[in-house]
């Protein structure tokens, strides 16, 4: 069995949601190279990558699933902690503060 590499997984993802959306009917030759296109679905996928991701000053989570994860967060500056985050992007707080995080499994996990 091969192990897919963060970045791996971010390419195939990318991939994927672009090949997803082409079978899907919502890429088609008329509107492939403009607004809803391929180019936006990829565009979106590599600004915002699965996992977790960090801007200027802020880190995030992206889940790209469907459900309620559990992820742990690598807290720089005291007990790492374990949130339940649900699809797309979770603020985290600040990326200074936060180092990384990691899916640790919980599907279905509750948010409060």
């Amino acid at each position: 069995m091969k192990f897919l590499r963060t970045g791996d997984m971010r390419r195939w993802l990318a991939v994927a949601a672009v090949g997803s959306a082409a079978v899907m009917g919502t890429v088609t030759p008329a509107n492939a190279g403009g607004s809803g296109g391929a180019e936006e679905v990829a565009a979106h996928a590599a600004a915002s990558p699965c996992g977790y991701f960090a801007g200027r000053q802020i880190a995030f989570y992206n889940h790209c699933g469907p459900t309620t994860i559990e992820i742990r967060l690598d807290i720089v500056r005291g007990k790492d902690r374990t949130i339940c985050v649900g699809p797309d992007e979770t603020r985290l707080g600040l990326k200074s503060q936060i180092r990384d995080a990691n899916y640790v499994g919980g599907a279905g996990c509750s948010l409060s």
